[in-house]
């Protein structure tokens, strides 16, 4: 039978490497988040002046709709290299990126998904209910955080992204215009993925200093 003296002891220990985060950790999610929330958020924005019905070249739509993620996807490879084995990461930093991970997976999952949808119905809608999907699974993996680390910050972002899904949901259902869906998207994600990134980023480079 294990010492009780010593069970406590291994409790401790792990409670201590679910709360502990480098601030290297930190600086690396805020950075992928800033990236991520600005990319998107500009995106969403500037879908919503073209879909007003200003006329532009077929190439302005391709650009924005692909170079945002081209821009992402290169600002991730660039910090994945970067730190990569630069720190060991704690259970509960395990636990966050496994969180944030499975919403990226959600995320691409669910497009493929709408996606062919959309096209098979001819129905614009459907594919707009893949945003939506996107806020609850943004606001399930914050809540995850927010469960993990007890941060009052990482609550605040994970109620707002669900808050989002809801009046977005309302919006698509009452038919409101596409610009003002495309505006709440972009807010949110400026709000709610942008802004908590720059500030998980220097709360980790003010510790890492």
């Amino acid at each position: 039978m294990k010492d009780p003296t010593e069970s406590a002891r291994d409790d401790l220990a792990f409670v201590r490497a679910l709360m502990s985060e480098s601030g290297q950790v930190q600086d690396s999610l805020g950075q992928a988040l800033l990236w991520a929330g600005s990319c998107y958020s500009a995106q969403c924005l500037i879908q919503a002046f073209l879909s007003t019905g200003v006329q532009v070249p077929v190439a302005v739509h391709l650009v924005v709709g692909f170079l945002p993620t081209v821009i992402f996807i290169v600002a991730i490879v660039r910090i994945t290299i970067r730190d990569k084995d630069k720190s060991k990461h704690s259970v509960g930093t395990r636990a966050i990126n496994a969180a944030f991970g499975g919403g990226g997976l959600a995320a691409m999952s669910t497009a493929l998904i709408f996606a062919f949808l959309a096209w098979r119905t001819h129905n614009m809608g459907t594919w707009l209910l893949h945003p939506i999907m996107i806020c609850v699974v943004q606001g399930t993996v914050w809540y995850i955080a927010y469960a993990v680390r007890r941060r009052a910050l990482y609550g605040l972002v994970s109620a707002g992204w669900f808050v989002t899904s809801l009046v977005l949901a309302g919006l698509l259902g009452m038919g409101g215009p596409i610009p003002l869906f495309l505006i709440v998207l972009g807010a949110a994600l400026g709000g709610l993925m942008a802004l908590p990134g720059y500030i998980l980023m220097r709360a980790g480079q003010r510790e890492a200093a």
